[in-house]
């Protein structure tokens, strides 16, 4: 049986801008994949984050965030009012008053003690939203690496902060404990295969979203986690996130962190995480 780690986490760990993440759970986060710790923020410091979400959730920065702005589980273009899963992109670019935010300091702390002796910064943030009674509003299963271009260094801890309670109801985080010590990437196409082109390449240019297929053998893990906890993982778990049942929004604040070298060597390929950058995505994925 999977030994749980994070079970005695919690809001006593928190000093100032440090959150103590102990040696098991560091163990736990490099062997399978993923960690949670709970009560990372305050409901006062939640309150600081609310406003932000809402303001760019409900599309106030959308006409200069193109294609940043969008659906993850249907082609760009779906007019907003269809919109099920929405994705705002990078919002400390665009509002440069968001950045070095309360989460942004304390994830930045909780990331030197996972990767110890090595120099991370925030490679890109996303807030999420999924709208009510939305069975459809699915993040595909995936690994984050699938998305990116191959550098030299991959290691990642990307935070997921539960702006609201995430349960299996309104479509938290699941994923497959140790699948990131598989020896090679999943193959991930794109969701809708009609964005796939001849030769087998990817073409973005109508979604973002890819997907993997399950195996047989593939045991999901759903990760409920409490407004103010946060879920971690690294950038080779398979994951993703199911529709929301339930009558209330599910909302998530993501920020992920990488190497500095690796981030200016995604840079210097014209690669910023925005759905709008121009980059040759057969080139720089294969």
């Amino acid at each position: 049986m999977e030994k749980i780690y994070n079970s005695e986490s919690g809001k006593h760990r928190r000093n100032g801008l440090r959150y103590k993440v102990e040696p098991s759970e560091i163990k736990q986060f490099k062997d399978l994949g993923y960690l949670i710790l709970n009560d990372v923020l305050t409901e006062a410091e939640m309150q600081t984050l609310d406003p932000w979400f809402e303001h760019f959730i409900m599309g106030n920065e959308k006409e200069k965030m193109a294609k940043d702005f969008c659906d993850m589980s249907q082609p760009y273009g779906t007019p907003f009012e269809d919109f099920r899963l929405i994705n705002a992109m990078l919002p400390s670019f665009y509002r440069k008053e968001f950045a070095n935010n309360i989460l942004q300091q304390i994830s930045q702390n909780i990331t030197e003690q996972l990767y110890q002796n090595r120099k991370a910064a925030i490679d890109y943030e996303q807030f999420l939203a999924k709208k009510p009674s939305k069975e459809k509003a699915e993040f595909a299963i995936h690994q984050d690496l699938g998305y990116w271009p191959k550098t030299k260094n991959t290691w990642t801890a990307t935070f997921s902060l539960a702006m609201n309670d995430a349960d299996v109801l309104n479509g938290c985080l699941y994923l497959i404990p140790g699948s990131n010590k598989e020896p090679e990437l999943r193959t991930h196409k794109p969701k809708d295969y009609s964005s796939q082109l001849e030769d087998g390449s990817v073409n973005r240019e109508d979604s973002h979203t890819l997907v993997i297929e399950v195996r047989p053998d593939d045991k999901l893990k759903y990760l409920p986690v409490k407004r103010g906890s946060i879920t971690i993982h690294d950038e080779r778990i398979v994951h993703g996130s199911g529709g929301n049942l339930s009558k209330e929004w599910r909302k998530t604040y993501i920020i992920a962190y990488r190497d500095i070298n690796t981030i200016a060597e995604e840079r210097a390929m014209g690669f910023t995480h925005s759905h709008n950058d121009k980059v040759n995505w057969d080139k720089i994925i294969n």
